[in-house]
């Protein structure tokens, strides 16, 4: 079995459309368990809700929204001195930060995603 980097994957996902996109981060947080360090009886696991007061012209343009050329310069970087093991310690923070906003991105596309397929007529009560 092969074994790919985290960065692999996010370059990976990131050349699928954008409904795949939400779709897949969709499918991940669905299958998100929650992590062992939490007290028992208690889950981390994400809901996903639907984007309220957003039109379905707005849902659609969030789902198109990509990271910013020069931050996605920046994180592949980071990323592949991070392969290397020649990150500095102020490096190392800053990918940490890219990667929770690009996780953010994503968690934002896929609630638009879930929002649209919940149809036009739900979207009118979220509003």
């Amino acid at each position: 079995m092969t074994t790919i980097s985290y960065g692999e994957v996010l370059k990976a996902a990131h050349q699928l459309p954008p409904a795949a996109q939400a779709d897949l981060a969709a499918a991940l947080l669905r299958n998100l368990k929650p992590r062992s360090r939490h007290k028992k009886g208690t889950s981390n696991a994400i809901n996903l809700e639907p984007l309220r007061g957003m039109s379905s012209a707005e849902l659609k343009a969030l789902l198109e929204s990509v990271v910013a050329p020069g931050q996605q310069q920046t994180l592949q970087a980071l990323l592949e001195k991070n392969r290397s093991g020649v990150l500095t310690t102020e490096e190392e923070a800053a990918l940490d930060e890219l990667l929770v906003q690009a996780d953010q991105v994503g968690l934002l596309k896929a609630r638009a995603q879930y929002t649209l397929s919940l149809g036009e007529g739900a979207a009118e009560l979220l509003e």
